[in-house]
């Protein structure tokens, strides 16, 4: 968002979830699709390569989310080099060392090294604020034109949040 990037979400390993998790996931798949985002679980291939299509694209998440095994499925011949999920660490071994751009399904795609965590330093509270798309559509319903959706008292996001129209976890992240 902050860089004017159209992200779509691509939910990989649904298969490993029980029927349960299945089940419980399906509230915050919702509420992204409620949010505009483009949410496609990684075995619809073909609704993938549609979003593939005269574009260049980012394969990015944590190490082991399945980006070149998401590759591979998409176009076998690019036998890509994957591996299990480390047992000793419960993440990823950083199978992919580098970032490399592969023609796929009519677009490009780059595949890259994956990340255990975020760095926002270069983005300012109010940056942060003002992307996240219900942080800032609902800033004109709050008391104060400047609200940070923090400790300010009439501060609608903090309702939508206790009335569960906003993800607590969603808060969270943003706090």
């Amino acid at each position: 968002e902050y860089n004017n990037i159209t992200p779509i979400i691509c939910l990989s390993k649904l298969d490993l979830l029980t029927t349960e998790e299945q089940k419980n996931i399906q509230k915050y798949l919702d509420y992204y699709r409620k949010l505009g985002y483009l949410v496609i679980p990684n075995n619809d291939l073909a609704t993938i390569k549609e979003q593939l299509i005269n574009k260049i694209s980012v394969f990015t998440g944590q190490s082991g989310a399945g980006k070149s095994t998401l590759l591979n499925s998409l176009d076998p011949s690019l036998n890509l080099r994957t591996n299990a999920i480390s047992k000793a660490l419960g993440r990823g071994k950083h199978t992919t060392r580098h970032t490399e751009l592969f023609e796929v399904a009519g677009g490009y795609v780059v595949d890259t090294p994956g990340f255990s965590s975020l760095d926002l330093n270069n983005m300012s509270n109010i940056d942060i604020r003002d992307n996240m798309r219900e942080m800032f559509d609902n800033l004109e319903y709050c008391k104060y034109r400047d609200c940070m959706h923090l400790k300010e008292d009439g501060c609608k996001v903090k309702e939508l949040v206790k009335s569960g129209a906003i993800l607590e976890s969603r808060y969270e992240n943003y706090k």
